[in-house]
């Protein structure tokens, strides 16, 4: 939250000065970045010092990464790589879906009819053996529509790996090019009702988005290699929020979306939950 707020945002000087000298902002980005990495070795030798049971099965996500080994060397991640991997899951497996999740309670709040067929799914699914995705098809749409108004990576940037020409504009090998899934969403041409939420949008017998005109997690060789982990996780969380409790929006201002690294709300409105 520190670094969002204060670091995140591009400062005036980051577009003045050239690449090669720092700026202010980039000086406490760097020293940002030491204690954010002491804070995560910190994690990991805390973590270590519980131990673990010779031959146990691997208990969680940290286990798992410790004990992986590269399928060419049978090397092991070093401890920075090992931290790499942990900040990544900390910040990148958290902070998207966290938003994401924000957004469509909110979404549900505004809109009670599609909140009462998502709790009626969820009890439907659980009457019948559990929260299993086959069963959640709804949820996920309501997820899918979330995600296409408030998209959690607003923009995405790819360097070009050579020279090209885009909408009849020159594109110069390593030209980086921004593309902002929040327009694409938004696009008249491309959506019926863009600015409306309708979850039914994303289920049969609606035929499925153009791949380039719904990018929530990227497209192409270097889409979100996460996407999956978010949807399964998001999707079974939001079933199991709001077969649950019934979500009320007590604050009757809208909330804005603010572009700081992911699609964040401009505040915190207050939210009633009460048991179904």
């Amino acid at each position: 939250m520190e670094y969002g707020e204060r670091l995140a945002r591009p400062h005036f000087l980051d577009l003045l000065l050239p690449l090669s000298w720092p700026s202010p902002q980039d000086i406490s980005r760097a020293r940002f970045r030491k204690r954010w990495t002491k804070f995560v070795a910190m994690l990991m030798a805390e973590r270590r010092a519980m131990g673990k049971k010779e031959g146990a099965p691997p208990r969680d996500l940290f286990d798992l990464m410790g004990e992986a080994r590269d399928p060419e060397t049978g090397q092991a991640f070093n401890d920075e790589q090992l931290g790499d991997e942990v900040a990544t899951m900390i910040l990148a497996g958290h902070e998207t879906t966290a938003t994401a999740l924000f957004w469509s309670l909110y979404l549900l709040a505004l809109d009670p009819a599609s909140q009462e067929q998502v709790a009626a799914e969820a009890r439907e699914a659980v009457a019948s053996g559990g929260l299993h995705l086959d069963r959640l098809k709804f949820t996920r749409a309501v997820l899918d529509e979330t995600m296409r108004l408030y998209p959690p990576a607003f923009l995405i940037a790819r360097a070009a790996a050579g020279p090209d020409t885009v909408a009849g504009l020159p594109v110069r090998k390593n030209d980086v090019i921004l593309i902002a899934p929040w327009i694409l969403h938004r696009h008249e041409k491309l959506w019926s009702q863009p600015n409306a939420f309708i979850p039914s949008r994303f289920m049969a017998p609606s035929p499925p988005p153009d791949r380039f005109a719904y990018l929530p997690f990227g497209v192409g060789p270097r889409i979100c290699i996460g996407a999956h982990f978010a949807l399964v996780e998001a999707t079974l969380a939001l079933a199991e929020i709001i077969g649950t409790f019934r979500v009320t929006l007590l604050d009757k201002d809208p909330v804005t979306p603010v572009g700081v690294v992911t699609t964040q709300p401009d505040r915190s409105p207050l939210f009633s939950i009460s048991p179904r």
